[in-house]
């Protein structure tokens, strides 16, 4: 008889990434999707934690899931907030039988005595993932971030940016079977700075790459101070010249407070030059 499983999502197109990773894993371990949650062995929901909206929806979310849960199928949290939060979470919600950092397998055995996650971590980057039900699928190109900006918390619990290789984004976007593809990131255009073989400027090739591959190709969370020509070049043609621009503030006391590198002079230069 088969076992199933159901994933609640909150939060941005990377977490939808890493739960379709999580989603690989499970049915890797014969599990099957559910139809709904009371019918799962295992209900994981995927947190966000960005903001104090998003914190409270996923409290209110894990709730909801132990309510419906049937009896004896575990309740695992994961996500930013579970990373953040992961201790204080554990505490807080008894309901719950693993709070569950970035990359801790999700199991069906005993709850541990330990429940915010101490087990072997694997790395949900380069997992693979279950062919898309849709025509599109966000690929994200990289985890973590190095900028330091006075508002943002995602570096200390995302960690320093670590970036994908070619080849594994391009056989990823090969097996996902669809049309169009939305490249997601912390810090997008830095993409390879981390790594020797491809540094800077890494995205413009890896954009072309992709576009050869798809129909449409769109690029979420880029910083006005690395909107090169080139770039912008190659998202032209993509197919869909479209791109996500992570843009605060134009005020440069504000932005310097902020310690947000890209001032006005960035995302308005003279492109006619």
């Amino acid at each position: 008889m088969s076992r199933h499983y159901w994933i609640e999502t909150l939060g941005c197109p990377k977490n939808q990434v890493d739960s379709d990773k999580l989603a690989g894993t499970l049915e890797a371990d014969g599990l099957v999707p559910a139809a709904e949650p009371e019918d799962a062995e295992v209900i994981v929901v995927n947190t966000c934690a960005f903001v104090e909206s998003a914190r409270q929806e996923s409290v209110d979310t894990v709730l909801a899931a132990a309510d419906v849960r049937r009896p004896g199928a575990r309740l695992v949290v994961t996500g930013c907030m579970a990373e953040r939060y992961g201790e204080e979470l554990a505490q807080a919600l008894p309901e719950v039988d693993l709070v569950a950092g970035f990359g801790v397998p999700v199991s069906l055995g005993p709850k541990p005595a330990d429940a915010t996650g101490s087990v072997p971590a694997f790395d949900l980057l380069n997992l693979p993932r279950p062919r898309s039900s849709a025509p599109w699928a966000y690929v994200k190109i990289a985890e973590g971030c190095d900028r330091a900006c006075g508002f943002c918390a995602i570096p200390s619990f995302r960690g320093r940016q670590r970036s994908r290789s070619n080849e594994s984004i391009l056989e990823e976007v090969d097996s996902l079977g669809v049309s169009e593809i939305v490249l997601v990131a912390q810090d997008l255009a830095s993409y390879g700075r981390d790594v020797d073989d491809l540094g800077i400027g890494a995205i413009v090739p890896l954009v072309r790459s992709v576009s050869e591959r798809v129909s449409r190709t769109r690029l979420l969370y880029l910083y006005p101070s690395d909107l090169t020509d080139a770039l912008i070049d190659a998202i032209g043609d993509t197919g869909i010249p479209y791109f996500d621009l992570s843009l605060q503030h134009a005020s440069r006391p504000l932005l310097r407070r902020m310690r947000r590198s890209s001032g006005r002079e960035a995302c308005w230069r003279d492109r006619s030059k």
